[in-house]
């Protein structure tokens, strides 16, 4: 089996696909920053679906195309998602032959959202396709959204994450989780006691926890109301009234790893099972995508001093 890059990761820069229409922008954006920074451990490319996760029509650059700029523009490791309920079996089995080109040994499974009622004919679940991709030498992992828990008023779930974390590890045999974007600590303390409590601890997963800094309100607008991130209502309003957004989001994420990390650590979890996956949201804006980097960046110095791995992995 190939060398698991994410088993040893810990910081990752998740770089999203843009609009056909932004792509040479955003590349121009994206060519700047990745010249500029570096500590960063490997690099995410999200499957995004446009028409059912954001419920919107937009024409972008395909991920494949987008993941194979990427290839050519940092030696950074990869690592890919796979919406699995947008394929068969034999898209996916071409897909995951695109991924391994890009020396892509790591992938993150997602399963469809609410909204995917009419799938179409074939389409896969989580386990039948890590079942393949097992098959072929990778290693899979998956998302968790630490607020999808019975107790939340603000989401409440039918089923408990909890309760499908523990089923992600132990049926579906996925090794590592990003989560849901995170503005509070609360939430992902109580989804780290669980795991704790009811997994052995040579079954506890790894856990990049995700965080993006907002520079403008139409970021808190976009990540509340099209993604669903959870931001008290206090956060909110702390970073509204700031001089300056930019600066108090990545104050404000810092402390939110900091309470998480420390949780983590005196509840018996593993800390170098416990790494970061740092996104932007707006590929057009350089001030978005410059702090995203600078986020990644101070992360990546930080515990790379608690982490003695090579940021360029020579296994990709």
């Amino acid at each position: 089996m190939a060398k698991s890059i994410l088993s040893e990761a810990r910081v990752l820069l998740e770089a999203c696909p843009p609009a056909l229409g932004d792509r040479d922008k955003a590349y121009s954006v994206l060519r700047r920053s990745f010249s500029c920074y570096n500590s960063f451990h490997c690099v995410s490319v999200p499957d995004l679906q446009d028409d059912t996760e954001f419920r919107r029509k937009r024409d972008r650059v395909p991920n494949a195309e987008f993941a194979a700029w990427l290839r050519d523009l940092t030696e950074k490791p990869l690592s890919l998602y796979k919406v699995t309920v947008s394929c068969n079996a034999a898209e996916f089995e071409a897909w995951l032959g695109h991924a391994k080109s890009l020396g892509c040994n790591d992938i993150f499974l997602v399963g469809g959202d609410s909204s995917q009622r009419n799938l179409k004919e074939g389409a896969l679940q989580i386990d039948s396709a890590g079942e393949i991709a097992r098959a072929q030498g990778f290693q899979c992992g998956g998302i968790i959204i630490p607020t999808r828990r019975q107790q939340f008023v603000g989401r409440k779930a039918s089923v408990d994450e909890g309760d499908r974390l523990v089923k992600k590890v132990r049926e579906s045999k996925l090794k590592f989780f990003t989560t849901q974007i995170l503005y509070e600590s609360e939430w992902m303390c109580c989804l780290i006691l669980d795991m704790v409590r009811r997994l052995r601890p040579e079954e506890l997963p790894k856990i990049f926890l995700t965080f993006s800094p907002f520079v403008c309100p139409e970021d808190i607008s976009f990540a509340r109301k099209t993604l669903g991130v959870h931001i008290p209502g206090d956060v909110e309003r702390m970073l509204m009234g700031a001089r300056s957004m930019r600066e108090a989001s990545i104050t404000c994420l810092v402390g939110v790893w900091e309470r998480i990390s420390t949780f983590a650590m005196e509840m018996g979890f593993p800390g170098e099972k416990l790494g970061v996956n740092v996104e932007y949201l707006d590929s057009r804006n350089p001030r978005n995508v410059d702090s995203a980097f600078e986020l990644a960046e101070e992360f990546g110095r930080f515990l790379s001093k608690r982490n003695s791995i090579i940021p360029r992995a020579t296994s990709a």
